[in-house]
Parts: C-alpha cells; structure tokens; sequence
C-alpha cells in the first residue's frame, strides 16, 4: 500500500510476457482479492453473454415486453433491466412465487443455461426468459394488458392531433412536441402493440373488444332506466318506480357515476 494520494497498492503481473512487471494502481481498479478472481470473470462473462443476447431497445418485441411487464401484477414478484449494463435480464425475486403465478413450474426459469438462482431463490435470467414470461403474461391478462394497450393508442392519436407538452423541471420551461414528432412516435411502436395484440390472441383481443361495447352498452341502457325511474316518481308512480330499481343488483343511481369506455 502506497501512501500518496489517492491511495495505490501495488501489484505484480502473473502473465509471462509481462516478465513480472509491477505497477502502483488506484484500489478501485482491484474488484477482487487475486484468489476470487476466476470467480468474478466467469461472472463477468456470465453477465456479457447476458446483455449480448438482448435485442436493441427499440427492436418491437423489446418494447412489446415492456408494455406486457408494465400491465401485469407482478411488482412483488420480477422486473426487467433498462440500463445499458442490464437492458432485458430478468430479475426474479422469488423464482418459486413467479413460477406459480404463471403456472409454470421453476424450469421455466432455470431451463435456460444463463439463469442463476440464489440461495435466497432470487434469481437473473436472459432475454429469452424475459421474453418467454411476456409472452405469458399477455394471455394470463389480456383484459390488463389490452387496456393500457388501448389508453396508449388513444393518447397517440390525441397527441398526433394536438401535439404533446413535456414540463420542465423545477421552474424551467418545458418542451413542446410538435403533433409530426408525435405521429413519428406513434408509428415507431405501432409495430410494439401489435405484437402485443398477437401474444394476447385473436380470441381473447375479441373477446375484449365484445366486452368493451357490451360495458358500454350496459351503462347506457342504465342511464335510460335512470331517466325512467325519474319520470316515474315525478309523476307520483314511486310504486312503480320502486319496482324497477328492485330488478337491478345495483343501485340505478350508480349508472350516472360509471365511464363508458373510451
């Protein structure tokens, strides 16, 4: 150990053609102590295989993973990597809970060579178990999935429209996007949401936007049979109006309060 600042230990070269060559180097070149070496660079390798095998972060089935991950219910249970160090690992926190919420055994997990799991059951997979469990999530909850789906398409179509405002922060003015840039946006992960859609299935995307016309259809005849009762009792037929309001399971006031879909 040296005793200039900042401090430096000094080392000594093993390879041969070093010739056994020594140098003073800062301590935070040293990430190891020498006999834990071989340890930390198949770890380092592990994790280049990992990044390595993850596509481009604007690739569709990247982003498409993303907006599966994001709907799903699963902040207790696995996450995803976005930084450049860990862009599409899959980060488990308990690979037994995430397995039996996709219903799944754990080999889903640790079929694939690059996936450890930790003492505490914890575990790092690659993108090909990232992408496996999107594909997953996406038919265990459609109705989730093609909601927030959906809510992006409107907003696109509204800020290909209007454009879009981004506030600065603090007191700094913000940024306004103009309504090109927008649908330039929109057109970049169209192809996202559409990949989306298949991973839900033709069936279950059907069944959604059945449902949907069919919400809406129901609260609009409440409406109407709100406006009924109202007639009634404002022509002194509470009886009446008392009868009608008995055939629903919910109070017929209620209608007022829901949103139809948008």
């Amino acid at each position: 150990m040296g005793t200039k600042r900042p401090p430096r230990i000094k080392i000594r070269f093993a390879a041969d053609e070093e010739e056994g060559r020594e140098a003073w180097v800062p301590r935070s070149q040293l990430h190891v102590p020498w006999d834990q070496a071989d340890r930390w660079l198949a770890e380092e390798r592990r994790w280049k295989e990992l990044r390595a095998a993850t596509p481009p972060g604007d690739a569709p089935e990247r982003r498409a993973a993303n907006i599966v991950f994001e709907s799903c219910p699963w902040d207790e249970l696995a996450s995803v990597g976005y930084s450049r160090h860990d862009d599409g690992v899959l980060y488990v926190e308990d690979v037994n809970a995430f397995a039996e919420a996709l219903g799944e055994s754990t080999g889903f997990f640790t079929g694939d060579a690059l996936t450890v799991v930790r003492d505490d059951r914890s575990a790092e997979a690659p993108w090909a178990v990232t992408l496996a469990c999107a594909r997953k999530g996406a038919t265990l909850h459609t109705d989730r999935v093609m909601a927030d789906v959906e809510r992006e398409e409107q907003r696109a179509q509204r800020e290909a429209i209007y454009g879009s405002y981004t506030p600065g922060p603090g007191k700094r003015e913000g940024h306004h996007f103009s309504p090109e840039v927008c649908a330039q946006v929109d057109r970049e992960y169209k192809p996202a949401r559409d990949l989306v859609r298949q991973w839900c299935g033709a069936p279950a995307v059907e069944a959604y936007a059945e449902l949907r016309v069919l919400r809406a259809e129901v609260i609009r005849l409440g409406r109407i049979v709100e406006q009924a009762v109202g007639i009634l009792r404002q022509a002194g037929r509470d009886k009446d109006a008392a009868k009608i309001e008995a055939q629903f399971e919910i109070p017929v006031v209620a209608f007022r309060r829901m949103a139809p879909p948008s």
